[in-house]
């Protein structure tokens, strides 16, 4: 060891050992006041910083807290109290149309009404594929939405409408049609209601009108025997049947209309058939019913869809009209003579002419002519009913005012409006 490092050496251990003292003569009354508060300040800003740190490193660190201590303690209930839960207020819940859904496309089980097939071995409707009619399903009953009309408002329609089920149920056919029907004459049911009820009666239809059997107590089809020497067209005129002589062969499945023989049976339609043509729809509805009066162009009592009271929902098909509202609303009959297959055809408009069997004529193979039933109409010249080359159109405004049909649908309504006694209703 150095001199100099012996003497630090020393010297060191000499105040150590001299401590002591010079700490007793420390602690005096003057210096310990001091010393605490020194003492007192470390701890603090050692419990402030324990404290900051722990709070950064918590979890929901830098969440707003509660720094209010009434707030806080108004916020937490005391001990033993019952918690209340949180009140959420209640989602709207979504609107329903009030009765039939079912059978709509899209449709969605709801209302109070309940419309149920027809039995087992009832024919289902066969329209061409063009012109698809779902059936009506059962539906159960549902509470009427908010701000819709409340149930009693539709009690009739709803009575009415059970006991269409319950006659369908045992088989009641012509029955269940006429209840059927008569719910559609209701005005205060909403479209989408009574669409339901068309597809219902018209499911209905097919069996009761354009099935093979005649239903006992149809007021519309009865039975003819067939006689030596008879043809379709002469069983139609020695009859007096309004429709078409082709309507008697669909009917009766006939695959050939020279498929007769004496005593054979068949089934023939007794009344005319009438058209009411819906522009803002694009549809035809078709209905089986007395002929109105001449000159007269609504009864006593009209449905909302334009029917006669006595008249009979059949079917509907799907049209095109003409081109910037073009077709002519009003009443109208079938002109005589105007029922025409594969007709001459001259376009008004820049005098070309189409030949019968010409591919490109534009009015297809079906021409039904229009006349007008009052002073209003009668103005309107050259109007029908007539089928179309372009399918395209239909559902559309495209033509030249005339009421356009798909070629198997003209075909058919062809067969069902008579001349001078079908009534032919265009509403806007």
């Amino acid at each position: 060891m150095l001199p100099s490092q012996a003497t630090r050496a020393t010297g060191w251990r000499s105040s150590s050992r001299t401590g002591g003292t010079a700490s007793a003569a420390l602690l005096t009354k003057s210096n310990l006041v001091p010393r605490l508060v020194l003492i007192g300040a470390a701890a603090v800003a050692i419990i402030i910083a324990v404290t900051v740190w722990s709070r950064l490193t918590s979890p929901g660190a830098g969440q707003p807290q509660v720094e209010d201590l009434a707030a806080q303690r108004a916020q937490t209930p005391p001990p033993g109290a019952p918690v209340k839960p949180p009140v959420i207020a209640p989602s709207p819940a979504p609107r329903e149309p009030l009765a039939l859904e079912m059978g709509r496309p899209g449709g969605t089980p709801g209302g109070p009404y309940a419309l149920v097939p027809p039995p087992a071995g009832a024919a289902q409707p066969a329209g061409p594929a063009s012109n698809p009619q779902p059936g009506v399903q059962p539906v159960g009953p549902a509470p009427a939405p908010v701000g819709d009309p409340a149930p009693d408002a539709f009690k009739d329609v709803r009575d009415t409408v059970d006991a269409a089920n319950r006659a369908l149920a045992s088989g009641r056919q012509v029955e269940a049609r006429t209840l059927l029907n008569a719910a559609l004459m209701n005005g205060a049911l909403p479209a989408s209601e009574r669409a339901a009820l068309r597809q219902q009666v018209q499911s209905i239809q097919e069996t009761l009108i354009f099935g093979p059997q005649a239903a006992q107590g149809d007021p519309y089809t009865d039975w003819y025997t067939v006689q030596p020497g008879d043809s379709l067209v002469k069983i139609m005129q020695r009859q007096s049947l309004p429709p078409d002589w082709r309507l008697l062969q669909r009917i009766n499945k006939m695959a050939r209309p020279g498929d007769l023989h004496a005593g054979q049976r068949l089934k023939v339609v007794r009344a005319p058939f009438h058209a009411i043509v819906h522009k803002n729809d694009y549809r035809m509805d078709i209905y089986v019913g007395d002929p109105l009066p001449p000159g007269v162009t609504n009864g006593s009592r009209v449905g909302p869809d334009g029917q006669e009271e006595g008249w009979t929902f059949v079917r509907s098909f799907r049209v095109g009209l003409g081109e910037s509202n073009g077709t002519p609303t009003g009443t109208f009959t079938v002109r005589p003579r105007s029922k025409l297959i594969n007709p001459r055809w001259v376009n008004p408009r820049t005098g070309e002419k189409f030949d019968a069997d010409d591919p490109k004529n534009p009015i297809g193979e079906h021409w039904i002519g229009l006349d007008g039933a009052d002073e209003a109409t009668r103005k309107f010249a050259g109007y029908g009913i007539h089928g179309t080359i372009d399918l395209d159109s239909i559902g559309q405004q495209r033509s030249m005012g005339c009421v356009r049909m798909l070629p198997e649908d003209v075909a058919f309504v062809f067969e069902l409006l008579s001349e001078r006694l079908s009534s032919v209703k265009i509403l806007p």
